[in-house]
């Protein structure tokens, strides 16, 4: 899918889904979707600018993700999109900026540019040229990234609560597969979005040189606001996978505690019951020679025996506190 978004009559955001009839410097945004090959070529004739392909965005190296190309900046971020399902998706996006243009290049569909779209569509100034469009939508990114770390929280903070309870509100053994999955998720969404403030950084890194020799002022201003906003992202981020790692051994550990109870509860029980088993041995033996045989209270006796065996133990064991 291709579209250009340019000024339109009385001020408004017109947008269109083919480039005819257009000229580059009227356009201020072209945004490709899963761009087919016709597509591809049509945005690559009316820019005079070749575009990088799928594989290529895939690339890892900064030297193919950060570069300039005559008077064209392309940047390369991975970005973070369906935070929401089981499935989170981290997929390159490719940013070009020309002199009056912001092009993008993508094959996922994060929800800040829907959100950009439709904030520009109401309010046309922030799309008013490349530089703005390519701002706004950075702070769009931004804001949806610091949503998901503040879901992120708000869930370790709730499974911290559930993990650290009273014993009567505890997890059992068989829910605490659940909250492991949790806290995985919850580690994992973490790391994407991580990655993704890590990828955007770097880029933004490469574009000081650029902003510092623009006269925009209100730019380079915004531009040093993302970089403020990335650091402390990026902080809290790494703040919550050190919490995810201390709630994923401390679920450990209360499954260990929980294991380990289960066992000793079998481990007393065995030792309770085994001076009975051996006096019942005993006199399961029938031998002809045992003088018990013929005692006329020697069943009641064996029954004595076998009852105090095993009490005394028992009370042993609460008395000492293993019970």
């Amino acid at each position: 899918m291709l579209r250009a978004f340019l000024k339109g009559d009385e001020g408004a955001l017109e947008i269109r889904e083919d480039l005819t009839g257009l000229k580059p410097d009227q356009v201020h945004w072209i945004d490709l979707h899963h761009p087919s090959q016709e597509e591809r070529q049509v945005a690559e004739q009316f820019l005079g600018v070749p575009l990088p392909s799928h594989a290529d965005m895939q690339e890892i190296e900064p030297s193919s993700r950060l570069y300039r190309d005559e008077e064209v900046l392309r940047v390369t971020a991975t970005i973070l999109s369906q935070a929401d399902s089981e499935k989170p998706l981290l997929s390159p996006i490719t940013f070009m900026l020309t002199q009056d243009c912001l092009i993008t290049i993508r094959y996922s569909d994060p929800l800040p540019f829907r959100t950009f779209q439709e904030h520009a569509s109401q309010h046309p100034a922030i799309c008013s040229s490349g530089v703005t469009a390519f701002a706004g939508l950075m702070e769009a990114i931004i804001d949806r990234l610091a949503d998901i770390l503040e879901m992120v929280g708000n869930g370790v903070e709730q499974l911290s609560h559930e993990i650290f309870s009273p014993p009567g509100k505890r997890p059992r053994s068989r829910d605490f597969e659940e909250v492991l999955v949790r806290v995985g998720r919850f580690g994992d969404l973490n790391s994407r979005v991580r990655e993704s403030l890590l990828s955007i950084s770097r880029f933004m890194i490469f574009l000081d040189s650029v902003m510092d020799a623009m006269d925009d002022d209100h730019i380079k201003a915004r531009h040093r606001t993302i970089k403020q906003d990335l650091h402390s992202l990026t902080d809290h981020s790494d703040f919550l996978a050190g919490k995810v790692t201390f709630l994923l051994d401390a679920t450990l550990g209360m499954i260990s505690i929980e294991q380990n109870a289960i066992i000793k509860i079998f481990s007393v029980a065995a030792v309770v019951f085994l001076p009975p088993t051996l006096i019942a041995s005993i006199y399961g033996m029938n031998f002809h020679d045992m003088p018990e045989l013929t005692w006329p209270i020697g069943y009641p006796v064996a029954i004595f025996l076998m009852v105090v065996s095993a009490v005394l133990p028992y009370f042993y064991f609460k008395r000492r506190g293993w019970l």
